[in-house]
């Protein structure tokens, strides 16, 4: 027997409805109202648009994004800050942990979905293949960006089919250093990303692609898609979302921010990522690349225990909350590397946390990097 998903063709949309809609979704889905869907669309506008985890002012440069008038929005999903415009076809699946069509990890979800897309750019030529965890390459460049997370019991995967890309303002868009480590982060950037137009030398059709992964989401799956439209419902949900996602404290995570922490790091640079506030106290700072992302820790310091500390980064961590709840059993622990080690692989048990790529050990890195120099 035929199994029949939603299918919604949303075309071209308002920038924040991009990262709201699947949302929207994901809670009618849990209430049970619509069955098991996936949405094709893209920004009529411009959007920058930051990991649930990320710390705003660290990673986008605010004062450029206010002068080119260009909305900044946090997803419920992790990963990085990117730019996003027309030149990316996205699809985004949202689905019941209960349907067996859908694997029971993240790893296994991106490993299985992610073939379709693979297959639509195979279907216009270009030879890509598939790198673990979660990206769609081409001898080593990538052409395709893709997350996963979850809204209660539902499965999230979004991603984008790279049309064409505006490098340029995606290197203005981020905070850095200096303007020399700008021009590193574009050339890097051009050798790294690719898109189908640079692959291809064709402007490629959006309708033609969204048939091609159509076609392919129901041969991946074993499913037919059914064209629809939102309802009644999901249009209501998404009114209400909008003010959360407008908000200050959503953009900027103020309420989770640790505020007297920030305060304190103000002098941290690129060059002293440690600074002395009295004897015994210090607040540090480390960055750390895992498989999985890159992980930040801010903290303070007391008498050789963590007495406060802010994790943040474009790594995926689920349940994403969780995160939160992470930083409060670390504070007053000795800066012990196996008393850290068991604390956090405690937890990840306990909750079982799924991070593609960061293990604990990762975490328990980044800490004591931030230590070395005290």
């Amino acid at each position: 027997m035929v199994e029949y998903w939603r299918l919604l063709k949303l075309g071209g949309i308002d920038p924040l409805e991009t990262q709201m809609v699947y949302e929207a979704v994901a809670i009618s889905r849990e209430k049970g109202l619509i069955p098991d869907t996936i949405i094709f669309c893209w920004p009529k506008d411009p959007l920058v648009c930051i990991g649930f985890h990320q710390e705003v002012e660290k990673e986008i440069d605010l004062d450029y994004c206010k002068k080119i008038n260009i909305p900044i929005v946090r997803r419920i999903l992790g990963g990085g800050a990117v730019y996003l415009d027309a030149g990316q076809l996205f699809y985004q699946i949202i689905a019941s942990e209960d349907n067996p069509k859908v694997p029971n990890t993240i790893n296994k979800i991106f490993a299985k979905l992610l073939q379709a897309p693979i297959l639509t750019y195979h279907d216009i030529g270009i030879p890509v293949e598939y790198k673990p965890i979660n990206d769609i390459q081409i001898e080593g460049r990538k052409i395709s960006g893709n997350g996963g997370g979850k809204v209660g019991n539902i499965d999230i995967l979004t991603g984008n089919l790279i049309l064409d890309f505006n490098y340029d303002q995606m290197v203005k868009i981020l905070k850095v250093p200096s303007e020399k480590f700008r021009d590193k982060i574009a050339s890097s950037l051009r050798e790294r990303l690719t898109t189908i137009l640079r692959e291809t030398g064709k402007e490629p059709d959006k309708d033609n692609l969204m048939t091609l992964l159509k076609k392919n989401f129901e041969k991946v799956l074993e499913i037919e898609l059914q064209e629809s439209q939102l309802t009644k419902d999901e249009t209501v949900i998404l009114s209400d979302l909008r003010e959360k996602y407008l908000s200050n404290d959503w953009i900027f995570r103020t309420s989770l921010r640790h505020l007297d922490l920030l305060a304190k790091s103000q002098k941290i640079t690129e060059t002293k990522r440690t600074i002395k506030i009295a004897d015994g106290v210090f607040v540090s700072e480390s960055v750390f690349k895992s498989v999985g992302g890159l992980i930040r820790v801010t903290m303070e310091i007391v008498d050789k225990k963590i007495n406060d500390i802010l994790i943040s980064g474009d790594f995926e961590f689920f349940p994403k909350e969780k995160l939160a709840d992470l930083e409060s059993q670390l504070v007053d622990l000795e800066l012990d590397e196996d008393i850290l080690t068991k604390t956090v692989e405690q937890f990840y048990k306990d909750y079982e946390v799924q991070a593609p790529g960061t293990e604990p050990r990762d975490f328990v890195k980044t800490i004591l990097q931030a230590v070395q120099k005290i």
